[in-house]
């Protein structure tokens, strides 16, 4: 594959994008795209690549933008005349969905929060912490860590789509100030966990009364499944099988029922 379709790919998925990569698999007769040609397609049309060119081009484009919204992979064949090219012949493409990166925001980069990002990585999350300790940096890769104050949160840099939120600071203000910007944002959270007791959450819902919020539906805590963890890689296990319930909209014995 293209080096810059590969880097525009691998971009598009890290941001939460998803995209489809149109590739020529047959010609026949006259048809512009060879064999192999490939053009990537991002969900505002903008692309990267060449099928071709032309009127084959421009009814790629449409198709790739109508299977990403479908979430479908699909193979087409053009008869080249029909779609208003005087060259002939036809040409068959395949349109390979990629859908976006699940993205784990982790707030807090302690102890449990490093065992939280090691076991969320391998089941395919995109993983970002955040803290504002740089202390604690070196326990994360360099490109998976932001350093910045928990009160200005970053959210325009934080991915559009697909994003899970862990709340885990060293400070239960800390961890209030971090739910009140995500919930007082437009970024859309498929789960918010926050991690504490019942007697913390009783607390949380008097200070968003008081700021005029609402928990969401999606928010959990106490956080995790009720499997009796203990050190923090247990306490990741319960977290990161919740999430995965979560998901796949399986019942479980959460710790904390939807609130």
């Amino acid at each position: 594959m293209n080096v810059n379709i590969q880097d525009a790919l691998n971009k598009a998925l890290a941001a939460g994008q998803p995209c489809v990569l149109a590739t020529v698999v047959a010609v026949a007769g006259a048809a512009p795209g060879k064999v192999s040609f490939k053009m990537l397609v991002m969900p505002g049309g903008k692309t990267i690549g060449t099928v071709g060119g032309g009127s084959l081009e421009a009814a790629a484009i449409r198709d790739a933008l109508s299977t990403i919204k479908s979430g479908q992979s699909a193979l087409k064949t053009y008869d080249l005349e029909q779609i208003g090219m005087c060259c002939g012949g036809s040409a068959t493409l395949f349109f390979d969905y990629y859908p976006a990166a699940r993205t784990l925001l982790i707030f807090g980069g302690g102890h449990c929060g490093q065992a939280l990002y090691q076991m969320a990585a391998s089941v395919g999350f995109r993983v970002l912490v955040y803290d504002n300790r740089p202390e604690v940096q070196p326990q994360f890769s360099s490109s998976d860590f932001m350093l910045g104050d928990f009160d200005q949160l970053p959210l325009d840099n934080f991915p559009d789509a697909k994003l899970y939120a862990v709340i885990m600071t060293y400070n239960h203000q800390y961890d209030y100030t971090v739910l009140r910007q995500l919930l007082s944002g437009t970024k859309p959270f498929e789960y918010i966990g926050l991690i504490g007791s019942a007697h913390k959450v009783r607390e949380i819902r008097q200070q968003l009364a008081a700021d005029n919020l609402t928990l969401p539906p999606n928010f959990y805590s106490p956080i995790g499944l009720n499997i009796g963890a203990q050190t923090p890689a247990e306490i990741a296990v319960a977290i990161l099988g919740e999430i995965i319930a979560v998901i796949h909209n399986v019942k479980a014995d959460f710790l904390g029922r939807q609130s």
